[in-house]
């Protein structure tokens, strides 16, 4: 991964691959990269929460339910109108990234969660 990814974005991305290997898996096996936002110029750290043994050949990445940490918040990517996870000094990045490990591990994905303003 080129860019470099701020504190938070970093911690998120250090933890999701320390508790994949630590796991026995390659972190590898889970689509990740690190993105650019056009808009804000913003840089932020992308994955998949299914991994590529499990995707068939015809589904997108938008399929896999895919996350981007971002400096102060998690999104999901393909969901216009999800609430993001808000990274804070009570939530820090760590903990968000514990949170999508655990269903990653069990073989579940945590689903966008939609703003109740927006619906």
């Amino acid at each position: 991964m080129g860019k470099k990814l701020g504190k938070n974005a970093q911690i998120f991305c250090d933890h999701i691959q320390a508790g994949l290997s630590a796991a026995g898996i390659d972190p590898e096996a889970y689509p990740m990269s690190v993105v650019t936002d056009k808009e804000t110029g913003e840089t932020g750290f992308l994955i998949s929460q299914v991994p590529l043994s499990e995707m068939r050949e015809e589904d997108s990445l938008e399929s896999s339910d895919p996350i981007v940490c971002w400096e102060n918040r998690v999104s999901w990517h393909f969901e216009e109108h999800a609430a993001d996870l808000v990274i804070s000094e009570k939530q820090p990045a760590s903990k968000c990234a514990v949170m999508f490990l655990g269903a990653m591990l069990t073989g579940g994905t945590i689903p966008a969660q939609k703003c109740q303003e927006c619906e």
